[in-house]
């Protein structure tokens, strides 16, 4: 059976001096989620807001195809949003 992870491709979209994005980065981190860091001005960042994912409120977390969370991430959200055998 596949790591549900592998299925997600958990993608942060940072900007620089976001006390935001580090809270985002510390409760990921925290939760044991693997994720990818793109900085907003990567021409990633602009690939997928060309997709429609809304990069401009920090951070935003993409699952690879939509919004998980954005802003003020929460461990709420994230539980809601994440199949539980991926949220430690």
């Amino acid at each position: 059976m596949a790591d549900p992870l592998d299925v997600r491709d958990l993608v942060l979209v940072v900007s620089a001096d976001c006390h935001l994005c580090d809270e985002a980065r510390a409760l990921l981190s925290r939760l044991c989620l693997p994720f990818r860091e793109v900085d907003l001005e990567d021409d990633e960042a602009g690939e997928l807001a060309g997709r429609g994912v809304p990069v401009v409120f920090f951070p935003v977390l993409v699952d690879g195809e939509q919004v998980i969370s954005y802003g003020d991430i929460t461990e709420m959200e994230l539980r809601r949003a994440l199949p539980l055998e991926i949220v430690a």
